[in-house]
């Protein structure tokens, strides 16, 4: 069995809070690493809700940087429905 993967983020407010990496990837073009999360909460129509950042270390801190480009939401997308085609292949 897999190990599942988690990240504990910090809000603005300082209070934590634990969510499952779901996909990490980097790209060619830009060298991030993105990550892909989720706290399995659901939106009004059933699906789960996803976040995605960039992870960036520099000098031992870690952070996770908001994704900005539009060129970089659509590879986010594009990485989501490999998953989701991967998942229901497995079924």
């Amino acid at each position: 069995m897999e190990k599942e993967s988690k990240i504990v983020l910090i809000d603005e407010n300082g209070e934590s809070k634990e969510y499952h990496i779901l996909l990490t990837f980097t790209t060619k073009e830009n060298d991030n690493l993105y990550v892909i999360y989720t706290d399995n909460t659901l939106d009004d129509d059933g699906f789960v809700i996803t976040y995605a950042g960039i992870y960036h270390e520099n000098n031992g801190k870690q952070t996770l940087l908001p994704v900005e480009t539009d060129e970089e939401w659509a590879l986010i997308d594009k990485m989501l429905l490999k998953l989701e085609k991967e998942d229901k292949d497995e079924e």
